[in-house]
């Protein structure tokens, strides 16, 4: 016996749980690599922090948006043909109830995750000063615990590419 408030719970629940929600930039953390970029050789450099300061990225939120969407539609339309077929075994019940279910968990899904495109995650804004003497600015994903006044380790895998390194491995309470 099918309870729709049961059902409906369910399809939440299950759309919460597979949606992934809002990136949390993870990816785009100076110590973070993607497969293609291990074992490979890296142009590395120390510079000298000279300034730290707080920032905010903008990271998109689009894909996860986007699955959580399609994951509520089909956990909907699943339910919706279930809840259908219950007292009514005809095809036309299961049909409209997949349809009204998939648009509801298709609305769910979206609300899930997320209504903006774009997740702020928090960055800091490093000045540094190369061996040359030059001073540059680059915006890194992570947290201002991490890093501190003095030497690091840039990795340039690409030209123009900074990927400073945390430099305060012991700065960060545990989370």
């Amino acid at each position: 016996m099918f309870h729709k408030p049961l059902i409906t719970a369910a399809v939440c629940a299950a759309a919460l749980a597979l949606s992934g929600c809002a990136s949390d930039g993870n990816l785009y953390r100076s110590d973070v690599y993607t497969a293609g970029q291990v074992n490979q050789a890296q142009e590395v450099k120390t510079v000298e922090i000279i300034s730290i300061t707080p920032a905010q990225v903008a990271v998109s939120n689009t894909e996860n948006r986007d699955r959580a969407q399609i994951t509520g539609a089909i956990l909907g339309a699943i339910a919706g043909a279930a809840i259908g077929s219950h007292n009514n075994h005809s095809t036309s019940s299961r049909v409209m109830g997949g349809l009204a279910g998939g648009a509801l968990g298709g609305m769910a899904g979206d609300a899930v995750g997320g209504s903006s495109r774009t997740t702020y995650v928090d960055g800091v804004q490093l000045v540094y000063r190369t061996s040359g003497g030059k001073v540059y600015q680059s915006a890194q994903v992570g947290r201002l615990c991490e890093y501190k006044m003095g030497t690091a380790i840039m990795v340039s895998a690409r030209s123009g590419e900074t990927r400073i390194q945390p430099n305060n491995p012991y700065g960060c309470a545990k989370r």
